[in-house]
């Protein structure tokens, strides 16, 4: 066996970059004062970072509080607000031709008597076969719909930091989420070098040996982690391991971005807006600054001087002297993100377009992953067989789980949603799901992958969508009316109390969680918040991590 690594190297910024950087650190830092363990981020001075990520899944919750990072500070340095749901708009018609619309929620239900929620509600609630379905499910078990219509935030005033009454999560400046991270990693021993790479150099067995840096001279590798974005600068372009496109899947291949003012900035909403535009969709992501926004959309359909008119067009005067810029987006990922010393993350591993907010977690869960199987001087190949096929399974999950808000679009006014209904091609494992949940609810057994999403979000989608307007469940037979009906008592007495005491989040936010004004709800006793202890993630679980030990149930 190999001696351990002394060193990791990673070459690229950026917030893929800076959270391996600041994760590692934490988590990698040896206990033997005799076993010195560097890790340096060598980062060019001249290129820009892709503000990608600006929205996150519940991990970054786990992850600030198992990195001791305040909360507070947190929001303070990146214009963070809270997020409770994705909010889909007009990805579907009614019977009339107008818009649906549906919450991706950051919770999942509980089980009523041994039976899943949705069997009872498909079995028993009208409302499934209403367009008002995914609204109206969400209800039965969460607050996310109120709180999102009264734009409040998911923390009580006063309340303790990483504590709500639902699942929650966080919009945030990319870019500033870099620099905080940088500033947090470097104060911890992180080295950073500012220079840019001119050469990879690799011994003869294809290993990366050195960096040849254009200021700094010749940097001897052990391990190198290539966060280099688009470009894989180490993995793709000097170690040559293909790129492996999901362009028969997804259609997607640009994005017109742009930054905008807030309409009202009183008003802030707890939500990522998903909107469907004509040949593509479009993303808002309110900051306490400012809101970025972008429609993700098919060169194949549409051109980009004319999505560029559409966007800006869409918010009128609120986009008025804002220039939106356009970015290619290569979907799909490396077939190896592993391969000898070199290790890609973020977009030099792969790329799937932000509908999910899926890219900052899937970092995170790569740099996690690299700390399972960490390897010795030895890089013993077993360890990069088994990352590798976590990594092709993240990617599979999050791809098949986009792929199924346009498959199930129901839209007939446009070529677009048209061919992304019906043009594309599935997996073989989500068309035999698919197959499967015509007569049953989606359950883990039947998800070859969930790091991200579990069946619940699957369920959720399905549901929103009309798949099970006119459904009868092979399990009906077996649930009762009067349980589900008693169960539906108690969550309306209980809704309540659940939103007392909560209040607008822009009010929050400018106050730092300290009421101003009055509630918007009467104050109530606090009820037992959330926490990393059980956010609803899949994570490893490291020994001697405080938080997060526990085996998390969703997203």
């Amino acid at each position: 066996m190999g001696q351990p690594l002394r060193s990791i190297t990673i070459v690229g910024g950026g917030s893929a970059g800076w959270l391996t950087a600041t994760f590692l650190n934490r988590f990698c830092k040896s206990k033997d004062a005799r076993h010195e363990f560097e890790i340096t981020l060598i980062e060019s001075p001249g290129i820009p970072i892709v503000g990608v990520g600006e929205a996150s899944l519940p991990g970054m919750v786990v992850l600030l509080n198992q990195l001791g990072i305040s909360e507070a500070e947190f929001f303070k340095l990146t214009d963070a607000t809270y997020k409770v749901a994705a909010h889909f708009i007009n990805w579907n018609h009614d019977d009339k031709g107008r818009p649906i619309e549906f919450l991706n929620v950051l919770n999942g239900p509980n089980a009523i008597d041994g039976r899943q929620l949705a069997d009872y509600f498909v079995t028993f609630d009208s409302a499934r076969a209403s367009p008002s379905a995914g609204l109206d499910y969400v209800r039965t078990f969460s607050p996310a719909v109120e709180i999102m219509l009264r734009n409040l935030a998911p923390r009580r005033p006063g309340s303790p930091e990483f504590s709500a009454e639902l699942g929650y999560t966080y919009h945030f400046d990319a870019t500033k989420l870099a620099t905080f991270l940088k500033d947090i990693a470097t104060g911890r021993g992180v080295k950073h070098v500012l220079d840019d790479v001119d050469k990879v150099n690799l011994d003869e067995r294809g290993f990366v040996k050195s960096l040849d840096l254009r200021r700094s001279g010749e940097h001897p590798v052990e391990l190198v982690i290539d966060c280099t974005g688009f470009r894989g600068s180490i993995l793709q372009q000097a170690m040559g391991e293909p790129f492996e496109p999901y362009g028969e899947y997804l259609l997607n291949d640009r994005a017109a971005v742009v930054q905008i003012p807030h309409k009202d900035p009183n008003v802030i909403a707890p939500t990522t807006r998903a909107t469907a535009f004509s040949s593509g969709w479009n993303f808002n992501i309110p900051l306490t600054t400012r809101v970025g926004t972008g429609y993700v959309f098919s060169s194949q359909f549409i051109s980009e001087d004319k999505a560029v008119e559409e966007l800006l067009a869409f918010y009128g005067d609120q986009a008025k002297g804002c220039e939106a810029r356009v970015i290619p987006m290569r979907t799909g990922r490396v077939r190896n993100a592993w391969v000898k010393n070199c290790i890609a993350l973020g977009l030099a591993s792969g790329f799937i377009e932000p509908l999910e907010a899926t890219a900052i977690f899937m970092s995170d869960l790569g740099a996690r992953w690299l700390h399972h199987y960490m390897p010795t001087t030895d890089f013993e190949p077993e360890l990069a067989t088994a990352y590798n096929r976590q990594i092709r399974r993240l990617y599979e999950e999050v791809r098949d789980l986009v792929q199924l808000h346009y498959h199930l679009n129901n839209r007939q006014d446009s070529a677009y949603w048209k061919a992304a209904r019906e043009d594309m091609k599935l997996s073989d494992r989500l068309q035999e799901n698919l197959k499967v949940w015509r007569h049953a609810t989606p359950e883990p057994l039947d998800l070859e992958s969930s790091f991200l999403f579990s069946s619940p979000v699957y369920t959720l989608v399905l549901i929103a969508k009309g798949f099970y307007k006119d459904a009868q469940l092979a399990t009906a037979p077996f649930l009762s009316r009067q349980v589900y009906e008693r169960y539906r008592n108690d969550v309306r007495e209980g809704r309540r109390d659940q939103l007392q005491g909560l209040i607008g989040q822009a009010e929050f936010l400018k106050t730092g969680g300290k009421a101003t004004g009055p509630l918007a709800f009467p104050r109530a006793a606090d009820l037992a918040g959330f926490g990393p202890g059980n956010t609803k993630i899949n994570l490893p679980i490291h020994p001697g991590f405080s938080h997060g030990q526990r085996k998390g149930k969703r997203r």
